[in-house]
């Protein structure tokens, strides 16, 4: 909440512009609102579960293994990306946290892992132009 009120503050001191012509507030101001907005209903929500006894992710076994394994990931996806390439390193990252955060079956890693790289490649190296690593099989 602090953060999107914040955002909002340091927003509303640029130039706003119009839906046609935003200018350099326009995006900081929305997203602003929309992150204190949500900050606030997930924070009713926790209070409205303040007493429930609930199955959180802090109770379950293994919570932090996962948690170092994100992060561990995280930083080998960083050290990986130039020299694997965009797409075999978005690949591999989503795959992995597919199955350790909440095991999938297999076909789903596969299919999911697929469509996660390819679908953001064509988002950012196609319609963005965003110079991608080609990596080890020539393809960004």
């Amino acid at each position: 909440m602090a953060l999107g009120a914040t955002a909002i503050l340091e927003a509303v001191q640029l130039p706003f512009g119009t839906l046609r012509a935003p200018q350099s507030g326009f995006w900081p101001l929305i997203l602003g609102i929309l992150l204190l907005f949500f900050s606030l209903i997930h924070f009713g929500k926790a209070i409205k579960k303040i007493g429930e006894k609930e199955n959180s992710f802090w109770s379950r076994s293994g919570a932090w293994k996962r948690i170092g394994l994100v992060a561990g990931s995280l930083i080998v996806f960083a050290l990986v990306f130039e020299p694997l390439g965009y797409l075999l390193a978005v690949f591999l990252l989503m795959s992995f946290l597919l199955r350790i955060i909440k095991p999938v079956k297999w076909w789903l890693v596969v299919v999911v892992g697929l469509l996660s790289s390819v679908l953001s490649y064509l988002i950012f190296g196609v319609l963005l132009s965003t110079p991608l690593p080609s990596g080890i099989f020539g393809i960004s």
